[in-house]
């Protein structure tokens, strides 16, 4: 395998983190010239992308769901623009450290680290039945 390889492998693995559909394809069209650090950095990045949108759909219905589950609250026009301005601020702040936090996955995959994200490499080991050494 060149460096050419070896870089572009490189760079595919890291996009996949900001971009997580990349990894999808990734996944389903795998090179030729694939490592084990690639898979693993592939697979890692599809559930941390499905992972971080779950999280970020939930981010996004909490003030509705706040709404639902306290019924006093749906009844006072002045709380419930409260809770939404809330909600919108914590929208902002989630999106900036979701972004962040791949970013950081991106620039650390680049470099050619092997690094485990807390939750989401056991995850992704128990859907993609990998064993590792402990």
């Amino acid at each position: 395998m060149t460096s050419g390889d070896d870089d572009d492998l490189r760079s595919r693995a890291a996009n996949g983190y900001v971009v997580w559909p990349l990894a999808v394809l990734d996944l389903f069209r795998e090179p030729p010239q694939a490592t084990a650090w690639w898979r693993l950095h592939t697979r890692q990045a599809f559930v941390f992308g499905i992972a971080a949108t779950l999280a970020y759909f939930v981010l996004l219905a909490l003030p509705l769901l706040l709404a639902v589950a306290i019924p006093p609250l749906a009844g006072s026009p002045t709380a419930i623009i409260w809770v939404y301005a809330l909600g919108l601020l914590a929208d902002i702040v989630g999106a900036f450290v979701l972004m962040g936090l791949a970013l950081s996955f991106r620039e650390r995959t680049l470099r050619g680290d092997l690094f485990a994200i807390p939750w989401i490499t056991p995850l992704t080991d128990r859907l993609f039945r990998l064993d590792r050494e402990r």
